[in-house]
């Protein structure tokens, strides 16, 4: 039975410092904040609504110029993908000038320009102001997507999704969104093949068009600049940009713009909403030596809420970035789980979300996982302590402070103020906020905006390894596979023949092992089995008696670590716990498996339903489903070349949840006239090679074998 670690926690340490006597079992009293004053930027608005900000620095002779475009953002299926390609594609030619003399001149000005979705940054030397301008507004004004060019781009996009099965990273970025926001927001949105493949340049243009427009732009001036030869620019530039076309709203039927091009621009409707109950969600690795584990769900934070400096220190004390901070200092330095263990509490105008991650040893997954939900849960069940406090917050005053030597941070003040419609003191009072932050504050933010029981938990790595012992974390009792994409794994199923039934599958197998007559002729039936795990011998011995006796017997080495034994009425396992009657789901469990040969009686056990045609190791099988009576299931793969069993899947129920259990059969040998398999592949947390090293078919089982003792 797998045991999860204790829960432990390390205490964060801080030195206490007096000025007059050392006294070093006080903290001191924390002083007054600091003030601040954030560096000054001018305003002002073009006629055409673009809105200019400046920050002069005139420590050197340079010049940045972003251009941004105020977005919201929308649902881009099902050609998802075709915004990135708009950033990728909007400095690789104009109607001027191609890729090529674009790239030239920003190399003889030794310059930097590069784009996003929604606008360009570009920086160089104050001497190279108006060369560098010209461009800017070139790129801005009469970008135009050289076929050719998209063409590149989309192969380029199309390659990456290729290549990104193999990055486990990446794996979780978009599992991960798509389970946090869901497929239904545009934040959720994750671009696959299929979605890169259908995207159009006729789509990337008309996005340009209809959403690089003066209106709602903002266009920052940061470095050695003055006000007035900042608007003179601006003026010169942009006044009277005007875009290609005119938009002339119209509305579909649900009340969205519907733009040439594009379609319907449909924005999120609703705001995302956590699980009601906590998941498991897991994306196959198979042979990943490590298991990249995600905890994720969305938040309603926004940059404005009067919480947000709470939710800050409440993050930087679980995971935020400090190397004593609970997650880092339980998973890496008490438990060595893992080089690092982090979390983030992003604030956003639309939809805010949460995510706690770190990287573990395959065989450590599951006690990582518990670690993760025990703080998340003591986090917001008890007060954090005044050093862990203090700590945080002298942590972010000073991020803050140092932020402030960096002129391209009061411009991106200056923007977030007009973009989420801040106090205009939002950034001068930051600090005098930070330093208002109570441990009954930060208890606050955590009952309400870290929520493990409505969480998902996302697993990328080896299933057969890990997934069967996650199951105990979900509140559904179950693991939900994904692919990479963030969909539900479908297993690619054929249907089957017309006509074709369940059990002509079974009396097929019956056929190929040795024939139906000498099945039921088995009375009795002794098997050992045995595997190395660890630098030891684990051997497990069965006996099966009739119809309705079983026993099991597990040693390692010469020790007995496990023995089931059921007599036809009660059943009794014995392990390190002791002794246990088994009543209920398990010893209908053990009662299934009394016959020598259970498939005889799959008919009468549950509905067995041909589920279709699927692959096994590359080998098309028969794929049956048995729906047990008491609510279990079993699937079974039965080859449709040779009839043999290659694999069974069960769910069986353990004291720490459901587990999922795939059997694979192989090196099928005769013994008694039956062909049996000789190898056997199993996956249950862990994954055992068995080899068989004893068949004794009708050779006698005593009595005493099921006595219970």
């Amino acid at each position: 039975m797998v045991r999860n670690t204790a829960l432990l926690i390390a205490a964060l340490l801080i030195p206490a410092m007096t000025t007059a006597q050392l006294d070093r079992s006080k903290a001191p009293t924390p002083g007054p904040a600091p003030q601040v004053r954030v560096g000054q930027h001018t305003s002002f608005v073009l006629a055409n609504g673009m809105r200019v900000i400046v920050v002069e620095n005139h420590k050197l002779p340079t010049i940045s110029v972003q251009m941004r475009f105020d977005i919201e953002p929308f649902l881009q299926s099902p050609a998802v993908g075709y915004t990135d390609l708009v950033g990728e594609l909007l400095t690789s030619g104009t109607r001027r000038k191609t890729k090529a003399q674009i790239d030239e001149e920003v190399d003889a000005m030794g310059a930097q320009l590069s784009a996003t979705a929604d606008g360009l940054f570009a920086s160089g030397l104050k001497k190279n102001f108006t060369p560098l301008m010209n461009l800017v507004y070139d790129v801005i004004s009469s970008a135009n997507f050289p076929p050719a060019e998209f063409e590149k781009a989309k192969t380029r996009m199309l390659s990456a999704m290729q290549s990104r099965k193999d990055d486990p990273d990446g794996i979780a970025d978009q599992v991960g969104r798509a389970l946090t926001f869901s497929k239904g927001h545009p934040y959720g949105e994750v671009a696959t093949a299929k979605t890169v493949e259908a995207i159009t340049r006729k789509q990337v243009v008309a996005y340009y068009d209809r959403f690089f427009r003066p209106a709602k732009s903002y266009l920052v001036f940061v470095g050695d600049i003055t006000e007035y030869e900042a608007r003179q620019a601006a003026e010169k530039y942009f006044a009277n940009w005007a875009p290609n076309t005119a938009v002339v709203p119209v509305l579909d039927a649900d009340g969205a713009e519907v733009v040439d091009g594009l379609g319907p621009i449909r924005t999120a409707k609703k705001v995302p909403v956590a699980p009601s109950m906590r998941r498991v969600a897991f994306v196959d690795r198979p042979g990943a030596a490590q298991s990249l584990i995600r905890v994720v769900y969305p938040v309603h934070l926004h940059p404005w809420d009067p919480m947000h400096v709470d939710a800050q220190v409440l993050n930087t004390i679980m995971g935020g970035g400090v190397f004593n901070a609970r997650l880092m200092q339980n998973l890496r330095e008490d438990k060595a789980y893992t080089y690092g263990a982090y979390s983030s509490l992003d604030a956003d105008r639309y939809a805010g979300s949460f995510s706690a991650g770190a990287s573990v040893r395959t065989s450590v997954t599951d006690s990582a996982v518990s670690e993760f939900v025990f703080e998340l849960e003591h986090i917001r069940e008890n007060p954090v302590t005044e050093e862990e406090l203090s700590l945080a917050k002298s942590y972010l005053a000073g991020s803050f402070g140092r932020s402030l030597e960096d002129p391209r941070t009061i411009a991106r003040f200056a923007l977030n103020t007009y973009l989420y419609g801040l106090p205009a003191n939002h950034y001068n009072t930051y600090l005098q906020r930070l330093d208002t932050v109570t441990a009954s504050g930060v208890l606050a933010a955590a009952k309400q905006f870290m929520t493990p029981d409505h969480s998902t938990i996302l697993v990328v790595g080896d299933k057969d390894e890990v997934a069967g012992k996650l199951a105990q974390f979900s509140f559904e009792g179950s693991v939900t596979y994904y692919d990479i994409n963030g969909d539900i794994y479908r297993e690619n199923v054929q249907p089957p023949p017309a006509g074709m039934t369940a059990q002509q599958v079974l009396d097929a197998y019956f056929t190929a092992i040795g024939g139906k007559s000498n099945i039921i002729g088995v009375g009795n039936l002794k098997t050992v089995m045995s595997a190395t795990m660890q630098g030891m011998t684990i051997t497990a011995t069965t006996y099966n008696k009739g119809q309705d006796k079983y026993a099991m017997e597990m040693k390692a080495g010469p020790m007995t670590v496990q023995k089931v034994v059921y007599d036809g009425v009660r059943g009794i396992s014995t392990g390190p716990d002791g002794k246990k009657e088994l009543v209920d789901l398990e010893l209908e469990e053990l009662a299934m498996e009394a016959p020598a040969f259970p498939e005889l009686n799959y008919q009468r056990m549950g509905r067995l339903i041909l589920s279709g045609i699927a692959e096994v190791d590359g080998e098309e099988c028969y794929k049956l489903t048995l729906m047990l009576d008491n609510g279990g299931k079993i699937t079974e793969y039965y080859s449709k070349k040779s009839g043999l069993k290659l694999r069974k899947v069960q769910v069986k129920q353990t004291g720490e949840g459901n587990m999922s259990v795939t059997t694979d059969l192989k090196d099928y040998r005769p013994e008694g006239g039956i062909l049996f398999p000789h190898l056997v592949e199993q996956s249950a947390g862990m994954s055992m090679t068995f080899t068989v090293t004893e068949i004794a078919v009708n050779k006698g089982v005593p009595d005493g074998v099921f006595l219970l003792e």
